[in-house]
């Protein structure tokens, strides 16, 4: 084990929130949530958006369990990771109070970006499958362009020190998350 992800896991287990479960590796997370009765629509089933904001949360759990943040903004401007293309696929329903495992796993790293694929899990029976590409993007405060205040975002480099703490899973990771 290397000394960030030592630390990592550390910094994970002192911050542990509410449903977290912190994982020492840098490719694979998991987590937990109750399906909240606003989340379901008028059938008592979770409304498909939500599986999206699960994604998301997900994401933002996983880099905290690696003492790391999705966003910044500093004296130079901003840095965070814009969503370039999401996906989700239901297999079966999840119901108001059902627990459901959310398991993130690193299908791609690229110079400036990261690709996800999620499995939603009730009772170990998969009810969802989804994937989520996101581009490192940064803003410099003031910097030209149309829309936006007149500050463009632009694709940038992944931060040295995310770039060292998450790693693409083993093909038999992803290839369980993507149901092969």
């Amino acid at each position: 084990m290397s000394d960030w992800q030592e630390s990592a896991g550390r910094i994970g287990a002192r911050r542990r929130q509410p449903g977290i479960i912190p994982r020492p590796m840098a490719h694979t997370f998991e987590t937990e949530r109750r399906v909240e009765f606003a989340e379901t629509d008028m059938a008592g089933i979770v409304h498909f958006a939500n599986f999206f904001r699960w994604m998301e949360t997900a994401e933002h759990d996983f880099f905290r369990s690696l003492g790391l943040s999705l966003h910044s903004h500093g004296t130079d401007g901003m840095r965070g990771f814009a969503r370039g293309h999401a996906e989700c696929t239901y297999e079966r329903p999840l119901a108001y109070q059902d627990v459901v495992a959310i398991r993130l796993v690193v299908r791609a790293k690229t110079r400036s970006s990261l690709a996800y694929d999620f499995t939603f899990s009730k009772g170990g029976e998969v009810c969802a499958r989804g994937a989520m590409k996101v581009v490192c993007v940064a803003r410099a405060d003031g910097a030209g362009g149309a829309g936006n205040g007149g500050r463009r975002m632009r694709a940038v480099p992944i931060p040295a020190d995310i770039a060292a703490a998450i790693e693409v899973a083993p093909t038999e990771s992803r290839e369980t998350a993507q149901g092969g």
